[in-house]
């Protein structure tokens, strides 16, 4: 029996509580929900029959994570790079293309053949970017908008305040909720000014650098216990210190895996850090051995394609999936696959039985909780630990990952550093809009699991933030999506 799947993307995230009511009142004779009012901003509405396919071919993104920080890298370099596997980057990756071209940094693309594309275009196959040097970062005339992409947003923070005047940095409504206070903190001790609202948005912020060279010369405290981006963006930035400077780092550290790409990325051209007990080591530096530059996937992302083969109970080719050092923490999901139902083999995925009740750490992978939960849902359950710093994503990802499962009948407990979810356990069919919180994440997990018991989905279409070929994906898979507009 064909199994409908409705995805209603809103412009407002608000808009959710609003779709439940009218939800509620009743449906059209075909079964579709009733028309939404205009004033939901409503865009898509999509349905779909899910058939079995043998094989689905899926190719991860490039890695936003290693892209943003090249970008960063080689902005600091007076070559010109390219940055190949850049075919649908991404809006978080755009979002830092964007914010440098405003600070003098300039970029092309190309295709696959060398021709040259329009700025920006989507299948683009590597970027040409034209990098301005250490101290060649120009004051930007409108403010850096770093969209949804926190990573972009810290990043840029120490870059910008390397120079002197001020840099207002901004992002989209997510963003604003999300706390930076240990990033800003550290910067004020380092001589910057740094103006942020009080309350519940914490952007825009005002960066008035530069950083002093006698409260350098002091140290910096920075807490790492949250996040490792603070750390990563002292990294990226340190090529243009006016001398040694000792990170002072405070708390356990979280998403260690990241730091230590940053730290090989800035190495391997030049730079020097190092640690001594609690205390990381950076020290002024020339870029050298500036050569182009490959994107590796994203292994974060396939976590998707195993939801998806288990949701859809198909087999599923895994294209661009990196090695394990540039898997950053996300190789456990080739390590764990049976665990939770998924035969990987070669590149191969496949549902494979019901798996077993297992505990994960995801310290240094949190980025897994959401799909990771959903699949132990349905396999035989499982405890995720290490994953409080979670709690400080796009949304509150440990309550809305719980929140987002129950709508599809699953039970699942939050705890201080993660959920269980516990095991017997069967998916139903949301009876209401299953709302995604501006979670690109969440959104992705929830049409995945819609896709095995029909549902509604509401809120933006939030996979182009880092996967924008996922419901694309999904459509040559057999998944009909329709434009109502």
């Amino acid at each position: 029996m064909p199994i409908r799947l409705f995805i209603l993307c809103c412009t407002r995230v608000d808009a959710c509580r609003e779709l439940r009511s009218h939800m509620a009142s009743g449906g059209s004779e075909d079964g579709l929900p009733n028309p939404l009012p205009p004033e939901l901003g409503i865009h898509i509405e999509a349905y779909a029959s899910v058939t079995q396919y043998p094989t689905m071919k899926w190719r991860l993104p490039p890695s936003k994570s290693h892209l943003i920080r090249a970008m960063a890298l080689y902005s600091q370099s007076n070559q010109a790079v390219k940055l190949f596997n850049a075919t649908q980057s991404g809006e978080d990756a755009r979002a830092m293309r964007s914010c440098l071209e405003q600070l003098g940094v300039s970029f092309s693309d190309f295709s696959q053949d060398g021709t040259r594309l329009s700025s920006n275009h989507p299948q683009s196959s590597y970027w040409l970017m034209q990098g301005v040097g250490i101290n060649g970062f120009r004051l930007p005339k409108e403010p850096l908008n770093a969209m949804n992409s926190g990573t972009t947003l810290r990043i840029l923070a120490c870059l910008a305040a390397r120079l002197s005047g001020q840099i207002v940095l901004d992002g989209d409504a997510s963003l604003r909720r999300r706390d930076s206070s240990f990033l800003w903190d550290s910067l004020r001790l380092a001589g910057v000014r740094v103006s942020s609202p009080e309350g519940d948005e914490h952007l825009p912020v005002t960066v008035e650098g530069p950083w002093s060279p006698e409260k350098l010369v002091e140290g910096v405290e920075l807490d790492v216990s949250g996040s490792s981006q603070a750390l990563s963006s002292w990294m990226l930035a340190s090529a243009a210190l006016p001398h040694p400077v000792e990170l002072k780092l405070l708390g356990e550290g979280v998403s260690n895996r990241h730091a230590e790409l940053t730290r090989n990325m800035v190495e391997s051209l030049g730079g020097r850090i190092s640690y001594q007990d609690e205390v990381c080591r950076l020290e002024p530096f020339t870029l050298s051995s500036v050569s182009d530059y490959t994107v590796p996937g994203d292994a974060s992302m396939a976590a998707f394609a195993m939801l998806a083969s288990r949701c859809m109970n198909f087999g599923v080719e895994l294209i661009n999936w990196p090695n394990e050092r540039d898997s950053i923490g996300h190789e456990v999901l080739k390590s764990n696959s049976i665990e939770v139902g998924v035969q990987w083999s070669e590149g191969h995925l496949h549902p494979h039985a019901d798996g077993h009740y297992f505990h994960i750490d995801l310290k240094d992978a949190n980025d897994l909780l959401p799909p990771m939960a959903a699949l132990m849902a349905l396999a035989s359950g499982g405890r995720i630990s290490g994953a409080s710093h979670a709690a400080l994503k796009e949304s509150n990802r440990l309550q809305r990952t719980v929140d987002v499962l129950a709508c599809f009948g699953v039970k699942a407990t939050v705890h201080d550093d993660g959920i269980e979810v516990v095991s017997g356990q069967e998916l139903r069919r949301p009876l209401a809009p299953v709302a995604v919180y501006g979670d690109h994440r969440l959104f992705m997990t929830a049409v995945l699991l819609a896709s095995k018991t029909g549902g509604v989905i509401a809120g933006p279409a939030l996979h182009t933030v880092a996967d924008e070929g996922f419901l694309s994906r999904l459509i040559q898979a057999g998944i009909q999506i329709m434009d109502r507009d």
